[in-house]
């Protein structure tokens, strides 16, 4: 539910656009800009769950969005 939540926001923030959506979820968790190769990795784990599993592009980005929420960057305070 969380990473539907985040998705649907993503999506209203970032517009449509894949790359925009992903480097605004990674600065929300991650709490500092993402490095392209972040972004990159993103944007093709969303692009390949979509064409290997049929998803739709919301589907896509609620996945991606379990893997942001679950970063260890995220999840842990040093």
């Amino acid at each position: 539910e969380e990473a539907r939540t985040f998705a649907s926001y993503l999506e209203r923030q970032a517009g449509d656009g894949v790359e925009a959506q992903v480097a605004l979820a990674l600065r929300r968790t991650l709490q500092r800009n993402p490095t392209a190769a972040e972004v990159a990795r993103g944007v093709e784990f969303i692009r390949k769950s979509q064409h290997d599993h049929q998803l739709s592009a919301a589907e896509g980005l609620q996945r991606f969005c379990v893997i942001a929420l679950n970063l260890n960057e995220f999840l842990f305070l040093e």
